[in-house]
C-alpha cells in the first residue's frame, strides 16, 4: 500500500495549486545573487561646470552630460551590506564651448567607472526596496580635442564622489536609481581649465528576458519531476499487478 501511495504523493509535490510563480523572487532574494544591472539610456541624465581662465577671471559654463550606457554588477555581501563589483559608464562626446577653452573643442572617449569592489550598507523597508549612501572612489578617462587634435588626457584623479543608491523590486525587474552630487572641483588641468558641480542621475535595470530565461528552467525542472512521477505511479500500477 505504501508504495502504491508513493507516487501520488510525488506527484502532488510537483504541482501546488494557488502557489506564487517560483521565478518571482523579492529584493532580498534577487541580491543574495550576482546581478547585473544596465543603466538605461534614456532614462539617466548628467551635467558639470567646465570652466577657463581668463583675465577677467574664470570663464564658465554649464555642460550636458548624455549617457551611452552602462552596467552596475552587484554581490551579496555580509548581513545588510551589498557589495558593488562593477559599475561603468559611457557618455556621448561633450561639446566645449569656445567661450571656455577659447576654441571649440570636445571630450571624447569619456567613460567613468569603478576600479574595484565597493562596500555599502543597505537599509530596508520591507523585502522589496532598499537604500544606500556611501562615497565611490571612480576613474575618469577621456580624450580632449582640440579643432580636430586630440590629447589623451589619461585618468584624472577624482575625490572621492557622494553617491546616494535605491534598489527596488516588483518581482520581476529590479530596478536601481543612482543619484551623484559632487559639488565643487572635481578636476584642474594647469589652474586654467577646472571641472566642477558633478551631477548625475542613473536608472538601471535587470534585463526582462531574465525572468523569462529562469521561468524556461523551472518549467523544464517541473516537467522533469513530472515524468519521473508518472514512471513511478507505472512502476506502482505494476507492482500492485503481479501481486
Amino acid at each position: 500500500m505504501r508504495a502504491a501511495l508513493f507516487p501520488f504523493v510525488l506527484l502532488a509535490c510537483t504541482t501546488v495549486p494557488g502557489s506564487s510563480d517560483p521565478a518571482l523572487r523579492s529584493l532580498r532574494e534577487r541580491l543574495a545573487d550576482e546581478t547585473h544591472l544596465f543603466v538605461i539610456a534614456n532614462d539617466s541624465a548628467g551635467a558639470i561646470t567646465a570652466q577657463r581662465k581668463t583675465k577677467a577671471g574664470w570663464a564658465q559654463q554649464r555642460v550636458e552630460l548624455t549617457i551611452i550606457g552602462g552596467e552596475l554588477v552587484t554581490t551579496a555581501g555580509d548581513a545588510d551590506s551589498l557589495t558593488l563589483a562593477a559599475l561603468e559608464l559611457g557618455f556621448h562626446p561633450i561639446m566645449i564651448p569656445s567661450t571656455v577653452l577659447g576654441h571649440d573643442a570636445q571630450l571624447t572617449n569619456l567613460h567613468l567607472r569603478l576600479p574595484g569592489p565597493a562596500h555599502v550598507m543597505l537599509t530596508w523597508n520591507g523585502d522589496d526596496e532598499a537604500q544606500a549612501t556611501t562615497s565611490l572612489d571612480l576613474a575618469l578617462s577621456w580624450t580632449l580635442a582640440i579643432e580636430g587634435t586630440r590629447l589623451p588626457l589619461g585618468a584624472p584623479r577624482l575625490p572621492p564622489l557622494p553617491v546616494a543608491l535605491q534598489l527596488t523590486s516588483d518581482g520581476v525587474l529590479v530596478t536601481a536609481e543612482l543619484r551623484v552630487h559632487a559639488p565643487g572641483e572635481l578636476w584642474s588641468w594647469a589652474d586654467v581649465v577646472k571641472l566642477s558641480d558633478l551631477e548625475l542621475v542613473l536608472r538601471a535595470q535587470t534585463p526582462p528576458g531574465e525572468l523569462a530565461s529562469r521561468r524556461s528552467r523551472n518549467d523544464r525542472a517541473g516537467s522533469t519531476r513530472l515524468r519521473t512521477a508518472r514512471k513511478l505511479r507505472g512502476a506502482g500500477t505494476r507492482h500492485r499487478g503481479a501481486r
